[in-house]
């Protein structure tokens, strides 16, 4: 039972949590918690890019490729899956579940990134799907991609572009966890620290009374 809460609690932090709780580094083929996977994707969302299909210029896509790390509406997604899965491996970034691997390869991937790459070997990132993907242009992707995925897959969450300067983030996370965990402690750690003394306001010296001459004596008659 107790084990089961653990896993639960586990199954809603956030990235920055996770790294600070020691937990950052997961079994790469381990199943990512919808609360992680969603965290991602969001961030993803951000870029402009990933907000229209790869394959072509439909909007707000929900589907990707994990082998490509690209995001597609559902029209490509069925394409892909007719490729077959040993070309383009599909998942819904709504609905299905992921393995960190897998995710690794959308957070490190994206669509700017691969429309780049297509474009610097200059071939249209917008050709047809069915020649796009068995290219050797593709290929060399799936190549660097793969590159980076392994050193995600021995460096865990922190190698993730949303995870990058994320310090100050996981340790307020760190101290957010800890007063969650132990709120009896939290209070005890805030009223045991000693008070600070008040300082008394500068006090400004009076000015010293200004000595006048006295008026010169009368003469004599």
């Amino acid at each position: 039972c107790k084990g089961a809460r653990l896993a639960k609690a586990m199954s809603t932090l956030t990235i920055a949590e996770l790294i600070a709780s020691g937990k950052g580094k997961p079994d790469p083929d381990a199943e990512v918690p919808q609360a992680i996977r969603d965290e991602i994707f969001n961030e993803l969302k951000k870029n402009p890019a990933n907000r229209t299909c790869f394959d072509c210029t439909a909007k707000n896509p929900t589907w990707a490729s994990v082998t490509f790390g690209t995001q597609m509406c559902l029209d490509c997604s069925g394409i892909h899956r007719r490729l077959g899965v040993h070309v383009s491996f599909c998942r819904s970034v709504l609905m299905d579940k992921w393995t960190y691997r897998q995710i690794y390869r959308a957070a490190l991937g994206g669509n700017a990134r691969a429309r780049e790459h297509w474009k610097r070997c200059g071939v249209d990132p917008y050709q047809k799907i069915e020649s796009k993907y068995s290219s050797n242009t593709a290929q060399q992707y799936k190549r660097l991609l793969e590159k980076d995925v392994a050193d995600a897959c021995s460096r865990g969450l922190t190698a993730l572009p949303m995870a990058q300067g994320g310090s100050a983030a996981a340790a307020n996370a760190s101290a957010a966890a800890t007063a969650s965990a132990d709120p009896f402690a939290a209070y005890l750690n805030g009223i045991s620290q000693p008070p600070q003394p008040v300082q008394a306001p500068a006090t400004v010296p009076a000015p010293l009374p200004v000595r006048t001459a006295p008026p010169p004596a009368a003469a004599p008659p």
